[in-house]
């Protein structure tokens, strides 16, 4: 199995390579705003902020890490990353100098998707060290890792079965269960070196190899105290990774934006992030070392997901996260896969939401009808894709058809289905959309 973190092996090579499918797109970075409003709707409720103190950012910024776990109180962490990142580079003798001796252990046995295993073994380095805070360095997988073993070891988990009673439960379209966290969380810190985001949340995904599943569990105990967006600490990052990742941010931005709760608030956000992604991932594929397009890629991933924990977002993620635990498909591959699908699925009900995503994409859309303005958001996303070189199709990333009955089945159980704009109603519907994406 590829590891995921860094390396440059892409994980569907033997794969048919993805179809050329070019879409014609004007660029029109010089309008400066979109001509699209969301339209006027009442609002009313509470907006619940990240619980995060601070974000670093820019070359060299990790050197702030010393002050930061002084700050927490932080003497003896353990470091969470990839087994690639700690055996085949040097960035983690980086780390740990930032650290300044305040880290005390490294664990670096994590897997993709974030195995029940894998958690177990790492909080019980951490409890026999006496680890009294966590530093997570690397992507999605050391990040989820380290807020799952946050909860590990508040909740005394030391076996399989015992993540159970804290996983959110949802059953369509509205039951939701979500056990809190009993104990105090340690104190944890995040270095990312991809786009994907997830350091920017309290929410972990775990996997349940039984059932293989990838299980949800929330909480504001698990975000990180700090958030590092070090661009030189990404350079040892698989092109296919870091632009795969960035992808998914896309997909949050998507999903946001067109979520039946979305808010003005993670709109503009999200809004204002797709543009930038839709620039500095061309930027990045262009020239890999350009450090400030790295740069402002990271923030745009780190926008695309502020504030979700108050807008849900829909199939795509809902997909993915099983096409991830049954698949084994990477995390921002799933995206690049699902998206154009999903939103061609959906076309029928975000109004002209999908016209507002064509022009922050760079498309001018004047003089189009609105089928066609709407049209072109789903292409332009698909465009996107193909030109940083990503595979666009199911078939292309090893998924058969014969596992689209349980991807489907498990979709359907995961909170983030219930706020797609078009009524997820059986697992038929989730086959469809996986034929197409076939």
């Amino acid at each position: 199995m590829v590891d995921a973190e860094v390396g440059s092996a892409e994980p569907w090579q033997g794969a048919r390579p993805p179809d050329v499918h070019r879409v014609a797109i004007t660029k029109v970075w010089s309008r400066g705003a979109t001509m699209y409003q969301p339209p006027k709707r009442e609002l009313l409720g509470q907006f619940t902020m990240y619980p995060m103190d601070d974000v670093f950012y820019g070359p060299g910024s990790v050197s702030n890490l010393e002050a930061v776990l002084e700050a927490n109180d932080v003497r003896r962490a353990l470091l969470i990353t990839g087994t690639t990142l700690a055996t085949k580079t040097d960035l983690v003798d980086k780390v740990l100098a930032a650290s300044a001796g305040r880290i005390g252990g490294v664990f670096h046995e994590t897997v993709m998707h974030v195995h029940r295993g894998s958690v177990l073994s790492a909080a019980e380095m951490a409890r026999s060290m006496g680890a009294d805070g966590v530093v997570t360095f690397g992507g999605g997988t050391p990040n989820d890792t380290g807020k799952a073993v946050l909860l590990a070891l508040a909740d005394d988990i030391t076996d399989h079965d015992g993540f159970d009673t804290a996983r959110v439960k949802f059953e369509y379209p509205a039951t939701v269960e979500v056990p809190p966290i009993k104990g105090a969380c340690l104190p944890i810190v995040a270095i990312s070196t991809t786009l994907s985001g997830g350091e920017c949340t309290y929410f972990t995904g775990i996997t349940d190899d039984v059932r293989q599943v990838k299980d949800l569990y929330l909480d504001k105990k698990m975000t990180a105290k700090a958030l590092f967006l070090d661009p030189e600490l990404t350079l040892e990052t698989p092109g296919w990774l870091w632009l795969s990742s960035g992808l998914r941010a896309v997909d949050h931005c998507i999903e946001s934006m067109c979520s039946t709760n979305s808010h003005p608030y993670t709109d503009g956000l999200a809004a204002r992030a797709l543009a930038m992604l839709n620039q500095y991932l061309r930027e990045c594929k262009s020239d890999p070392q350009d450090l400030v397009a790295r740069t402002h890629a990271h923030i745009a991933s780190w926008m695309s997901i502020s504030g979700l924990a108050n807008v849900s977002l829909g199939l795509c993620h809902g997909i993915g996260h099983q096409l991830g635990a049954r698949c084994n498909v990477a995390h921002g591959v799933t995206s690049c896969v699902m998206m154009h699908p999903v939103m061609t699925w959906n076309k029928d009900h975000v109004g002209n939401r999908q016209t507002w995503i064509a022009e922050l994409m760079g498309v001018d859309t004047a003089g189009m009808g609105p089928e066609e303005a709407n049209a072109a958001g789903r292409d332009s996303v698909l465009g996107l894709v193909e030109d940083l070189g990503l595979p666009h199709r199911l078939r292309d990333v090893g998924v058969t058809e014969s596992a689209f009955p349980a991807i489907a089945a498990d979709a359907m159980q995961d909170l983030v289905v219930a706020t797609n704009p078009r009524p997820v109603t059986s697992v038929d519907d989730v086959i469809e959309v996986l034929h197409d994406a076939y």
